[in-house]
């Protein structure tokens, strides 16, 4: 029964061949509050080769998900069992981009934790080589780690090469508390504003469980760590972000990144108010 738990889970993520794009340009797609989040969609092109169904931009707006599954398999969102909804992520496929605006600047600022400065969110985790227990191989086998382009700008118009990502390197976690799995959200949250040492490589989580990854993490909800310091425009602080995937021009390829979200590193001594400290099982940002 295990086994066929996890291959449902991992239903979603199979690779389609080219598929019929979806675009969303007529202004302003969506929004929500102001926060250390992205809080508006400016522009969406699925691409060739996006994933079906993960085609609503709006999921990457506000916080990132700490629970995911609720309709087929609730569980909390941990290295070993990333968000998989189709209303937590998008996908962006071959030639396709996402743009995205937030309300406070991505400044270079020597003072954040690793120097990291803003926090994408992606699909990617860990093979659990010791299922259910949440033990990452020796090497570490992880799903979902896609790469793609990402360019930053102050005004909207023009734009800086911010190089290559790769989206789920550090895989998030929603709760400091939970085990891999748990059915049950936990009760303390982690800070999706918190980066991890951004100069950590994959083998580096060789043989961690799920204690080990916790003390690793520190608190952190996990993220791929970006440093804007050597970005022109950087100074200036950056109000938008674009994610895209270029066409290799392969048919025989299917390309895609799927994102879930984006936070903005605060300064230190700076935190996100999370009321009563307790999350909320079900917690949803259904937006159209």
């Amino acid at each position: 029964m295990d086994v066929v738990v996890r291959a449902l889970r991992g239903v979603w993520r199979v690779k389609n061949a080219r598929m019929g794009f979806f675009v969303l340009t007529a202004g302003a797609i969506a929004s929500v509050a102001q926060g250390q989040w992205a809080v508006e969609v400016v522009d969406f092109d699925g691409g060739l080769t996006g994933t079906p169904g993960f085609d609503n931009p709006a999921t990457v707006l506000g916080e990132p998900e700490r629970f995911t599954g609720e309709s087929l398999f609730p569980g909390v969102v941990s290295p070993f069992n990333p968000a998989f909804g189709t209303d937590e992520l998008v996908s962006i496929g071959e030639g396709g981009h996402l743009t995205v605006r937030f309300d406070r600047p991505i400044n270079n600022d020597g003072s954040h934790l690793f120097g990291v400065d803003l926090i994408i969110f992606g699909s990617g985790g860990f093979v659990d080589s010791g299922f259910p227990d949440g033990v990452v191989g020796d090497p570490p086998g992880v799903f979902g780690t896609d790469e793609a382009q990402l360019e930053l700008s102050v005004d909207g118009v023009d734009w800086v090469d911010a190089g290559m990502f790769t989206e789920g390197f550090v895989p998030a976690m929603g709760y400091a508390d939970s085990g891999p799995f748990d059915d049950e959200p936990g009760s303390v949250l982690t800070d999706f504003t918190k980066p991890v040492d951004p100069s950590v490589v994959l083998d580096d989580f060789s043989g961690m469980n799920m204690e080990d990854l916790r003390a690793f993490y520190d608190g952190s909800g996990g993220g791929t760590g970006i440093d804007v310091r050597a970005l022109v425009g950087a100074d200036d602080g950056f109000m938008f972000a674009r994610i895209s995937v270029a066409d290799d021009d392969d048919a025989n390829t299917s390309l895609n990144a799927e994102v879930e979200g984006f936070a903005v590193v605060p300064a230190p001594g700076v935190c996100t108010v999370l009321v009563g400290g307790i999350a909320l099982a079900g917690r949803r940002r259904r937006l159209t």
